[in-house]
């Protein structure tokens, strides 16, 4: 692959720690390499996909293909860069907040907060309901066939994840009998259908202004969306709202914090109300600080 252009990063910003923020990386369209370099594909709006890589820099992220590419490819491979890396998200009241509180000032000083995001905010919302009540596994084989299934190729012959029509046109029975998506099946088609009709737009929720408690109440109303998802799209937004509880991070904070006992929503959410909004991402740093300590990278 050759560099096509450079994206460039917020002052603080660690690469690292937004790759492997949470498991996205490790979900079609993305891989990682061995030099931790991140693939991507990103479907074209007037059809076709792009294949890209993303390398750090030290100022900056390099965006490579394998092919030459026109203007409007560029545009488009800036647009994903950003929006994938989480370049425009301003954490600085976050860090504010956790550098007052003994024992969570490192979350500051390693630029954490910031998540990986995939090309589209559907997308992003498609897989946070392939993570409910399952196994990581079952969610990175469903994630699969749906990409290989119905997601628009490249040259190369990768390809992007599906938009919201080819979802919709896939319907609830194909969904459950080729992605295995069991009872998400028809939450998946119906909300695919109301984004492909325009009643819902994922993309306008970027600039929508309102408290985040308004839209978390809008958002619980879509097929296939409880708190869980709701919650962790307004963190993927930079506003959040509510901890973001799942399986995982309940037994996680008990292993922590009560040796494995198991304990109630209320008990995790006293030890971060003093964040107030924060609470659930500062949550979600504590219980994946051990994910980066073998290298060294949290202080």
């Amino acid at each position: 692959m050759q560099v096509r252009l450079t994206v460039p990063t917020p002052p603080g910003f660690v690469y690292k720690r937004t790759l492997n923020s949470h498991g996205w990386c490790s979900l079609l369209p993305f891989h990682v390499d061995e030099r931790e370099r991140l693939h991507g594909v990103v479907a074209r709006p007037r059809g076709g996909a792009l294949a890209y890589r993303l390398a750090p820099r030290s100022t900056c992220v390099a965006v490579a293909t394998a092919r030459p590419v026109s203007d409007a490819d560029r545009r488009l491979l800036r647009s994903t860069t950003r929006r994938v890396l989480n370049l425009d998200l301003d954490l600085s009241g976050f860090h504010r907040r956790v550098s007052g509180i003994d024992g969570m000032q490192w979350m500051a000083a390693t630029d954490s907060g910031r998540f990986l995001r995939s090309a589209s905010l559907f997308e992003d919302l498609v897989k946070l309901v392939l993570t409910t009540n399952c196994s990581w596994a079952f969610t990175t084989k469903m994630v699969r066939a749906m990409v290989q299934g119905y997601g628009a190729a490249t040259a190369e012959g990768t390809r992007a994840f599906p938009g919201a029509a080819a979802i919709a046109v896939a319907g609830a029975k194909e969904l459950r009998q080729r992605v295995r998506a069991g009872y998400r099946a028809p939450h998946l088609a119906r909300l695919a259908r109301q984004v492909a009709e325009g009643s819902t737009r994922p993309d306008e929720w970027e600039q929508d202004t309102r408290d985040p408690q308004e839209l978390r109440r809008d958002l619980l109303t879509l097929p296939g969306v409880g708190p869980y998802v709701a919650e962790n799209v307004l963190r993927f937004l930079g506003r959040p709202a509510g901890l973001g509880l799942d399986s995982w991070l309940r037994a996680k904070y008990a292993r922590v914090y009560h040796g494995g006992r198991r304990v109630t929503d209320r008990t995790i959410a006293r030890r971060y109300a003093k964040l107030g909004a924060w609470g659930g991402l500062a949550l979600w740093c504590e219980m994946t600080r051990d994910w980066f300590e073998a290298d060294g990278d949290a202080t």
